[in-house]
């Protein structure tokens, strides 16, 4: 889903499996019942969109995300939707906040569904995972330097990383 029209690659925060889910709640609270059919499919839609950004503003497979304007916090003085002026890339504590909520909400919808269908069951599990895979790598507290979190400011920062490259020998 993207952000705009003139860029596709660019995104706002991913609160769509929230807005889903407060729908039907709303409707189920007003008529006595949600409309399932309205979950199932917003869920595989929403699964997509996930698998997107895992695949794509995860950079390194390290569960930190990036993106475009993701944060009150992200207007700068430089575009975050593009390389850094000085190489590299931005990891933003915010983004990854984003996903870990992200998460959050696709497992409510799955917990929702799965007394209609218990494959939603193995649903929830992977957004727990996922979940859980988020909170800790935002809570690497003094394990690298380019953390999230600073300890002596007791503060969420967006750090500027290099691209990490593997090298193996044959």
């Amino acid at each position: 889903m993207p952000a705009y029209e003139w860029n596709f690659g660019d995104v706002n925060p991913p609160v769509h499996a929230w807005a889903a889910f407060f729908i039907y709640l709303t409707e189920k609270q007003r008529t006595g019942t949600g409309d399932v059919q309205f979950l199932k499919l917003a869920f595989q839609k929403l699964v997509m969109n996930f698998t997107w950004w895992v695949n794509r503003k995860d950079r390194d497979g390290r569960n930190v995300f990036e993106g475009g304007f993701l944060g009150l916090d992200n207007i700068g003085i430089f575009d975050r939707s593009a390389p850094l002026p000085t190489g590299g890339f931005m990891e933003q504590a915010d983004g990854t906040a984003w996903m870990a909520f992200f998460c959050q909400s696709m497992m409510q919808i799955a917990l929702e569904l799965t007394p209609e269908d218990n494959v939603y069951e193995e649903m929830a599990l992977k957004f727990i995972e996922h979940f859980l895979r988020i909170a800790g790598a935002m809570d690497r507290i003094g394990i690298n330097a380019d953390d999230l979190w600073d300890e002596e400011d007791g503060f969420f920062y967006d750090p500027a990383a290099t691209a990490r490259w593997e090298c193996t020998k044959n």
